[in-house]
């Protein structure tokens, strides 16, 4: 699963005067569980973007009060809603709409009469885009609270009030009900009984402190200091180190907690203890790898609270820690290339085709156009290419997701590969300008296999129309297929094996490694003369794996490149 996938539905505002559009909508995106918000006029709708943040709108261009390009542009000049997806409804004879509609701040546009399938594409492709850079921005915000918790540490406050700060802060940056620094006296032995504890400080009240602690009470800080290590607690109603205190923390409504043990040079000095109401897992492994960071640089805190005002002579920790958030910080700017990277890919991939369509259905729709000529069927042809082009691009977009997330869904049944091989020469017919030639070579007595029929023609017609698309029109495209013996302990049964070869232009060297990386492109530029978005060879290598099989190719530059990828003929 990716860091940063998303289940997230979300909630989306449709402004829309006309009724029964505005039903349409509200029922389309019902149907897919999302939750719609409605206003009949531009004011109305501004305003309910003010006050209830939706995650996407749907923004008709003609309204009453305010028009849809002056919502946009005010929803732009506004901070809060600067980043918001918008997508502006239009009609597909009113190119001067869509134009107008993007310069005014718009994302995306929807065109009537729209279809459910293109409202609910659209809307996937942008939320996803939305959601992405949430995340991003909330790890930052994370980060940046963690660093401002272990400057504090370092600062001349009186004690009191750097270890207030820091458990707000720190409350704060890992979305904590309450977080608590409490400190121990004696020493952790064979009695439990002589470990005594107090609060030193809380930060849901600043008042709170010197206030003495039953540790028997508290199983989750004994396990701490027993191992040393962060104890976390998931569930307080399953944990059975809870069993004894579990009625108590239900009544509080706690779900979770994590203590982390505060040491110095070996010695325990007391723990760091974060609670929440959140269910489920609501610490994630990357608060709590801050939880960690902040409780070492908590320790040091706590020991030298007579000796704050020399902490800066001691800081070799804490530049260790800062050069930590560096590399962070580096990786979160790679992560953001990434997203940038997608959105300016999706964004071009999908206005490419979009207006040819459109342009072409001009040209289809134009009265006494009568039987179509060479030049008409040529038009056609380009448009079913290039919707097939989008299809295919969303399909991949919300394939990634899906598999990213981990909800991609199997279905293992007896499988033809012949069948496989028909449907892929019938619906690759289209990639190139020029009939492809595909030529195959399978054995006769070829069994069937065990695989999702659907995922294992998706890998074919990726790995396919891939080699056609980086091949010149016309240039021969094998296929060969045969049974081979598993080899490996790993292998419970035979195995089937692919390769798909072309005479195209093969792959640097250099690229190798990141053949199978999502977003790929040999050429990044926008110009560049092989269309797609780089998830198809992703896509491939994933729903091979997921059939327990393995995949890799051989290439030459200007020569040409072949896939290989094998599959269990019969799954465990």
């Amino acid at each position: 699963m990716s860091k940063f996938a998303s289940s997230r539905k979300g909630l989306i505002l449709i402004v829309e005067d006309d009724p029964i559009s505005r039903n349409i909508l509200v029922n389309i995106f019902k149907s897919e569980g999302y939750k719609t918000l409605q206003a009949e006029d531009g004011q109305l709708g501004l305003d309910l973007m003010l006050a209830r943040r939706p995650d996407l709108v749907c923004l008709d261009v003609v309204l009453p009060r305010l028009s849809g390009y002056e919502v946009c542009q005010a929803a732009r000049k506004t901070p809060e809603l600067s980043s918001m997806p918008i997508l502006m409804i239009t009609s597909l004879d009113k190119k001067d709409d869509v134009v107008k509609g993007l310069k005014s701040g718009a994302t995306d546009y929807i065109a009537k009469p729209f279809s459910p399938i293109e409202v609910i594409a659209r809307a996937r492709v942008n939320l996803e885009q939305k959601f992405f850079l949430d995340r991003l921005t909330d790890r930052s915000k994370k980060f940046r609270l963690a660093y401002e918790v272990l400057e504090t540490t370092t600062s001349s406050l009186e004690i009191k009030q750097v270890l207030f700060i820091l458990v707000e802060r720190t409350a704060n940056a890992l979305n904590a009900e309450r977080c608590s620094i409490i400190a121990v006296e004696g020493r952790w032995g064979e009695d439990k009984e002589i470990l005594k504890g107090r609060v030193l400080v809380s930060h849901d009240d600043p008042n709170m402190a010197e206030i003495p602690l039953d540790l028997l009470k508290y199983p989750e800080i004994i396990k701490s200091f027993r191992t040393g290590e962060l104890v976390l607690i998931e569930d307080i109603e399953t944990d059975p180190i809870m069993e004894g205190v579990r009625e108590m923390m239900s009544h509080l409504g706690l779900k979770s907690i994590i203590a982390v043990p505060l040491t110095f040079r070996g010695e325990i000095m007391g723990a760091l203890l974060l609670r929440s109401v959140r269910p489920g897992k609501s610490f994630t492994d990357e608060e709590i790898a801050i939880a960690r960071v902040i409780a070492g640089a908590s320790s040091n805190a706590i020991k030298n609270a007579t000796l704050y005002r020399m902490l800066e002579r001691k800081t070799s920790k804490l530049i260790r820690l800062n050069e930590e958030l560096a590399r962070t910080n580096e990786e979160l700017q790679y992560l953001n290339n990434i997203k940038s990277d997608f959105v300016a890919t999706v964004s071009h991939e999908l206005r490419t085709p979009l207006t040819s369509i459109i342009g072409f259905s001009e040209l289809l729709s134009e009265d006494h156009i009568g039987e179509l000529t060479e030049e008409q069927k040529g038009y056609a042809g380009q448009i079913y290419r290039k919707g097939k082009d989008l299809l295919n691009l969303i399909n991949d977009i919300l394939d990634t997701g899906r598999l990213e997330e981990g909800k991609m869904a199997f279905r293992f049944r007896p499988v033809d590969f012949r069948e496989i091989i028909n449907d892929v020469i019938f619906s690759t017919r289209h990639v190139t300008s020029v009939e492809p030639d595909i030529q195959t070579d399978m054995p006769e007595d070829l069994p069937q296999i065990e695989a999702d029929r659907d995922k294992l023609l998706q890998i074919m017609n990726n790995i396919v129309s891939n080699a056609l698309k980086y091949s010149e029109p016309g240039s021969p495209v094998e296929i060969y297929v045969k049974k081979i013996s598993g080899r490996r302990e790993t292998d419970h049964s035979d195995l089937l094996q692919v390769s798909v070869t072309d005479k195209g232009i093969g792959i640097q060297e250099e690229y190798h490694q990141k053949v199978f990386e999502q977003f790929f492109q040999v050429d990044q530029g926008t110009a560049r003369p092989y269309h797609g978005a780089g998830l198809g060879l992703f896509i491939a290598k994933s729903m091979v794996e997921l059939h327990g099989g393995k995949i890799w190719f051989d290439s030459v530059p200007d020569k040409g490149t072949t896939f290989y990828f094998t599959i269990p003929m019969k799954q465990n």
